[in-house]
C-alpha cells in the first residue's frame, strides 16, 4: 500500500510541476493527442480495473461514469484530429502504464484509496492539458474539443477529490 501511494504522489507531484504545466502551453497538435489519447485510455482501463476490484458503490459508481464520458472524450478527439489532420496512435504513455500497473498489482486491501488518488492526479493532470490547449493550441477543432471537454474534466476533478476526502468508502 505504502509504495503504491509513494508511486502515485511521485507521478502526481511530477504532473503538476511548473515545468509540466510551462510545457502544455506550447504543445503541438501531435503531443496534445497523444496526451488526451493515454489521458483517457488510463482513465477507462483503470475505471474498468475499479469494477472489477473496488468494494464500494460510490468507487463502482465513479468508474462508470468515468467510463462513459471518457469514451464519449475519446470518439471527440478522434473527429476533432481526423478535422485538423492530426494522426490517432492511441497508446498509452508509460507514465499512465506505470500507473495502471500499480493499480492493477495493489494487493494492499485499500484499492479505493490508491485509484481514487489516482484519479485525482490524472484529472488535474488532464485539466491542465485541455484548459492550456483550449487557450493555446494551434489547431481549430482540437482546441475546441479540449474547450468543451475541460468543464467535464473539472467536475471529474472535484468529484474524485471528494470521494478522496470523504475516504472512499459506501
Amino acid at each position: 500500500m505504502h509504495f503504491v501511494k509513494a508511486l502515485l504522489a511521485a507521478i502526481a507531484i511530477g504532473l503538476i510541476s511548473p515545468g509540466a504545466m510551462a510545457q502544455t502551453a506550447t504543445t503541438s497538435p501531435q503531443e496534445f493527442v497523444k496526451a488526451a489519447a493515454s489521458s483517457d485510455m488510463f482513465e477507462i482501463q483503470s475505471s474498468e480495473l475499479a469494477l472489477r476490484k473496488s468494494k464500494t458503490s460510490r468507487v463502482k459508481e465513479f468508474a462508470r461514469m468515468m467510463i462513459k464520458d471518457h469514451t464519449t472524450s475519446s470518439k471527440r478527439l478522434i473527429a476533432a484530429a481526423k478535422k485538423d489532420d492530426v494522426a490517432v496512435a492511441p497508446e498509452m504513455t508509460s507514465k499512465h502504464a506505470a500507473q495502471l500497473e500499480a493499480l492493477s498489482n495493489d494487493s494492499s486491501g485499500a484499492f479505493d484509496n490508491a485509484y481514487i488518488d489516482a484519479q485525482v492526479a490524472a484529472h488535474q493532470e488532464a485539466l491542465t492539458l485541455m484548459t492550456s490547449y483550449a487557450e493555446n493550441g494551434q489547431a481549430k477543432h482540437l482546441a475546441a474539443h479540449a474547450k468543451k471537454t475541460a468543464p467535464v474534466i473539472r467536475q471529474h476533478f472535484k468529484h474524485a477529490q471528494q470521494l478522496s476526502k470523504s475516504g472512499s468508502q459506501g
